[in-house]
């Protein structure tokens, strides 16, 4: 997923806290203030108490109080505040050699003062939260909301071919390891990867440290359309590879039909190479049809892929050279352009980005303790589908796609809120009542794309319903939200279908949806320069004052009134 850069908002927060700090017993009407902060993990710390304590984390000097039952973000997977502190929950899976080390007790094993044998380098983290100050003693404390995400480093990302796949281990020391950006064929040559999969998803099973694991019930290995994909398991026993050949059951070969044959030629591609793009046959069901759209498909050599992960040392008391280090990848996308037969089931979809102003409702309007704010309701989403209806190049046209927040109540069951502009059930047919072609659309030149732009920046007064409210809870905002098909005339009855378990055992991945959490909030901004910052309203958010499902609301909790 995309981040927004908040460097110019770092910045002013800084100074007007310095501010702050000078002035407040004076001319500041409060000096509570909402704050950002992107930085390395210096300190981390566990207090004492329930499973759901609460515990520090030091950035840039900056001591924040994490709240009991904080949740926080990993790239591609979410744990408790005490679940980064277990050395279970990190413990490696699959056999390493060295062996990875074990994570000391009580220690993060993340931040700048651990133990800097264990792990390899530093990690940052990015919290947002509200800075509450004591309005008796004027002690301040910086209390934090989200923790999103906490990574090695966020923007690591890199791109190139595949240009070497270990199957067996072998060659390269653990079975899928593969290389990226060298010569082809060549094992010693290019980027050193594999994918952080315990549960052997995408692939054969290990990861490193399972924190930093790629997202098992919802995939971040995909292709460019949305496409499940992934490492595969058995070598090919020939090239080209033979027609039919199935190696791993779960990623078959037949799903990359080769070059020139039933399902089209390329002319970048050499005839009886497998195809990069290309539209899946309808389907009666899993195992009917070859290729198979119930099945992954396989990534091979030749196949261009952006990636993101951790890097670490294949012998973690070597050196910090380039040869001994490798990428644990949690995040893939290959530029495989596989499609689904429209209006068939299944289809798959991906979201790169989801974001949302978080507007002000639960405030006095445009102000907040006085200080004038500029808030925003804008949302954007951008998505890829593997169905595009067959519309018309050229045209834009509503889809029927819909956007949901995951209503997770305390002690309750999940429920899925359908945003009253997102599409869904109410906006897949021109005249519904929220369809609008303006908002909601596939659109040119990019072939199942879709995309939607709410450019709206204003001050709702308070208690108003903005494009993000929540109809049937408290709070305005959600932790996930899923992105899913739905219906159109012509197709099945419903588009969300569980594929057939894997040959390891794990229950298929749901076709037809994409959950995920937000990374990116917009939050409301002074409009009057040299007024102190505006806090942020937390309280907004019905997941961190009430809890959501086994897990409490924040203690302390980051509120300005």
């Amino acid at each position: 997923m995309k981040r927004i850069s908040k460097f110019t908002m770092i910045i002013l927060v800084v100074g007007l806290l310095w501010a702050a700090g000078a002035l407040a017993q004076t001319t500041l009407p409060s000096a509570n203030a909402g704050f950002d902060i992107t930085g390395f993990i210096q300190e981390a710390s566990l207090f004492a108490g329930p499973t759901t304590r609460a515990g520090s984390i030091t950035v840039n000097g900056i001591k924040m109080i994490v709240p009991q039952n904080s949740i926080v973000q990993m790239p591609a997977a979410a744990f408790s505040w005490p679940d980064l502190f277990n050395p279970a929950v990190s413990a490696p899976v699959g056999t390493y050699s060295p062996a990875r080390p074990v994570q000391p007790a009580g220690r993060m094993g993340l931040a700048q003062n651990d133990p800097v044998a264990n792990f390899f380098p530093s990690y940052e983290v990015r919290a947002v939260g509200n800075i509450i100050t004591n309005e008796t003693t004027g002690t301040q404390q910086y209390i934090v909301a989200m923790i999103l995400p906490a990574a090695q480093q966020g923007l690591n990302g890199q791109s190139g071919y595949i240009n070497y796949i270990d199957y067996t281990g072998a060659v390269l020391g653990m079975p899928g390891r593969f290389r990226v950006g060298g010569t082809i064929g060549n094992s010693a040559t290019g980027t050193l990867c594999e994918l952080n999969d315990p549960m052997g998803r995408f692939g054969a099973a290990h990861s490193p440290d399972q924190r930093f694991q790629c997202d098992w019930n919802n995939p971040t290995i995909t292709t460019a359309t949305g496409y499940p994909c992934g490492i595969p398991t058995v070598a090919p026993t020939a090239t080209p590879i033979p027609p039919g050949e199935v190696g791993d059951p779960d990623r078959p070969y037949f799903n990359r039909p080769p070059n020139g044959g039933a399902f089209g030629t390329d002319p970048f591609l050499a005839i009886g190479a497998p195809l990069k793009f290309f539209t899946m046959p309808a389907s009666a069901g899993a195992d009917t049809t070859q290729p198979d759209p119930y099945k992954q498909v396989p990534l091979m050599v030749g196949d261009w892929i952006d990636f993101s992960g951790t890097l670490l040392k294949i012998n973690p008391a070597g050196p910090n050279t380039a040869a001994n280090m490798f990428v644990s990848v949690h995040s893939l996308t290959a530029h495989l352009g596989i499609k689904t037969t429209p209006k068939t089931n299944p289809a798959y979809i991906r979201v790169e980005e989801l974001l949302f102003g978080v507007g002000n409702a639960g405030n006095n309007g445009p102000t907040v303790q006085g200080i004038a704010q500029e808030t925003s309701t804008r949302a954007v989403l951008v998505a890829f589908c593997t169905d595009d209806q067959n519309i018309p190049s050229g045209t834009k046209a509503p889809y029927p796609v819909g956007i949901y927040g995951v209503y997770n109540p305390p002690g309750g069951p999940e429920s899925l809120v359908e945003f009253p502009n997102g599409g869904g059930a109410n906006n897949t047919v021109a005249g519904s009542p929220n369809s609008n072609p303006d908002e909601l659309q596939m659109d040119d030149p990019v072939r199942g794309r879709i995309r939607l732009q709410l450019n709206k920046n204003e001050n709702p007064p308070k208690g108003s319903k903005v494009f993000v409210s929540n109809a049937a809870g408290p709070g305005n905002f959600y932790r996930e939200y899923i992105v899913k098909l739905n219906e159109v005339a012509g197709t099945p009855p419903g588009r969300q279908v569980q594929l057939p378990p894997q040959a390891n055992g794990l229950a298929g991945l749901i076709a037809g949806q994409y959950r995920l959490p937000i990374f990116d909030y917009i939050f409301g901004e002074g409009t009057n320069f040299g007024e102190p910052w505006p806090p942020f309203n937390f309280q907004d958010f019905g997941f961190l004052i009430n809890g959501e499902g086994n897990i409490g609301p924040l203690n302390p909790f980051p509120a300005f009134q």
